[in-house]
C-alpha cells in the first residue's frame, strides 16, 4: 500500500476558520488532512510588534490600508520567511512536501524539501494589473524588491498551482517561470452544490462584493437605470458594501456573513452581475454557479475563462453601462436562455470549481513528484 504524502502547511490566516481568506484556508487544509498525512499547519501572519515594525519600514503607506499591503512589503516577507525557516528546521525529516499559500514568504533554501505554492494573484497584478515595470514604486513600497522575492518563491517551488489560466500566463510572462511548472487547478466555493429547481422571476439582479468601486458597482448602478426603463419592476440587491442607496428598486443589505442567508439570495436571483475592474479569479462567480444563476462579468482578467461568453453568461467591456444593461435585460427577459446558462454554470461548479476535485489534482501531482 502506498504511503500517504507527509505534508506541512504554511499559510497566512487561521486554517481552522471557515471565514479565513474567503474560506480557502479551511477548505484546502480540511481536505488535505483527508488525503495526506498533515504533519502540521502553521499561520505565519504577522501580529503585534512584528506587524508594527514591518509597517514602519515603509513610512509612505496609506495608513488605512497598511495592514492589507504587508504582503507587498519586502521586510514583512523576510520576517515571515525567517519564521518559516525556524519552524521547518524543527520539523526536518518528518515531511515530504511543504504546501504554502501564496508567495508572501520563502519556506527556506536550507530545508531541502519539495514545496508547492498555491496562488490567486501576484504582486505585479495586485500593484497595477501587470502594467508596472521593475524599479517602480507602489504606495511607497519598492516593487522591484517585492518582485525579486516573489520570483525566488516561484523558482524554488517544485510546482505552482494557480486559480486561473490568466494568472498562470502572468507568472510565465512577468516572472519568467516555465509554463510546464505551473498547474491551473482553479478554486472552489464554501457552498456545496445541490440539485434544485431554479425559479427565474425575470426581475432580480444580484451584486455581491465588499469593494463596491473596484467591483464595478457604480457602472452597475448606471446600467440599472437603463434596465428599469425597460423592466419597471426590476430590482437590484447589493450585498457587501455599506451604502445609502435604498431607493428606486435598489436594496442594499450590507455585509451578509450567514452562508444560508447568502445562499437564499443567490437562489432567488435571475442574474448575478459583477462588472469588476480586476478579478484574478472571482470565487463569487463560482458561488453563483452553484445556485444555477447565470453571470455577467467584465471581459478582462480571469472572468472570461470562468463565465465563458455565451455559455455561463456574458462578459462585457468594463465601464460600459450600455452594453451591460443590454445583457442584463436579455437574461431577465429570456428565461430559457438564463436557465440554460445557469445549468451550464452549475455543471462547471460540480466538475471544476469543486474543492474535492481541486485537492485531488494537487495531491495526484505531488504524488508524481515524490516518485
Amino acid at each position: 500500500m502506498t504511503r500517504k504524502i507527509r505534508l506541512v502547511g504554511l499559510t497566512l490566516g487561521d486554517p481552522l476558520s471557515p471565514s479565513s481568506r474567503s474560506g480557502v484556508n479551511y477548505q484546502v487544509f480540511s481536505r488535505l488532512s483527508q488525503q495526506c498525512d498533515l504533519v502540521g499547519v502553521y499561520d505565519l501572519d504577522l501580529r503585534g510588534l512584528r506587524k508594527g515594525l514591518s509597517a514602519l519600514k515603509s513610512f509612505s503607506f496609506n495608513r488605512r490600508n497598511w495592514g492589507n499591503r504587508l504582503h507587498q512589503n519586502p521586510w514583512a516577507f523576510d520576517i515571515r520567511s525567517s519564521m518559516a525557516e525556524n519552524l521547518l528546521r524543527d520539523l526536518d525529516g518528518s515531511y515530504d512536501f511543504i504546501y504554502q499559500d501564496g508567495a508572501m514568504f520563502m519556506p527556506g533554501m536550507n530545508t531541502r524539501r519539495h514545496y508547492a505554492s498555491y496562488h490567486d494573484c501576484n504582486v505585479i497584478l495586485a500593484a497595477g494589473g501587470g502594467a508596472l515595470t521593475q524599479g517602480a514604486h507602489y504606495k511607497g513600497i519598492a516593487l522591484d524588491k517585492a518582485i525579486e522575492r516573489e520570483r525566488t518563491v516561484y523558482q524554488g517551488a517544485s510546482v505552482v498551482f494557480t486559480m486561473s489560466e490568466w494568472l498562470k500566463m502572468s507568472l510565465v510572462k512577468d516572472f519568467g517561470i516555465p509554463e510546464e511548472k505551473i498547474i491551473t487547478v482553479y478554486a472552489g466555493t464554501n457552498i456545496q452544490p445541490q440539485h434544485f429547481e431554479k425559479i427565474f422571476d425575470g426581475k432580480t439582479i444580484l451584486f455581491v462584493g465588499k469593494n463596491f468601486e473596484r467591483k464595478g458597482g457604480q457602472i452597475l448602478l448606471k446600467a440599472f437605470e437603463v434596465v428599469r426603463k425597460e423592466i419597471p419592476d426590476a430590482k437590484l440587491i447589493i450585498i457587501g458594501p455599506r451604502l445609502n442607496l435604498n431607493a428606486n428598486g435598489i436594496f442594499v443589505l450590507g455585509p451578509v456573513n450567514d452562508s444560508k442567508v447568502l445562499s437564499k439570495y443567490f437562489r432567488e436571483a435571475s442574474v448575478f452581475v459583477l462588472p469588476s475592474r480586476f478579478e484574478p479569479f472571482g470565487i463569487v462567480f463560482a458561488e453563483a454557479f452553484t445556485h444555477k444563476t447565470p453571470c455577467i462579468g467584465s471581459d478582462i482578467c480571469a472572468m472570461p475563462e470562468i463565465i465563458e461568453e455565451g455559455k455561463g453568461g456574458y462578459v462585457v467591456p468594463p465601464d460600459d453601462h450600455v452594453i451591460l444593461a443590454k445583457r442584463i435585460i436579455e437574461l431577465l427577459k429570456n428565461e430559457r436562455l438564463a436557465r440554460q446558462m445557469g445549468e451550464f454554470g452549475f455543471k462547471k461548479a460540480l466538475e471544476i470549481f469543486n474543492w474535492d476535485v481541486i485537492i485531488e489534482k494537487m495531491v495526484a501531482h505531488l504524488t508524481k513528484l515524490r516518485k
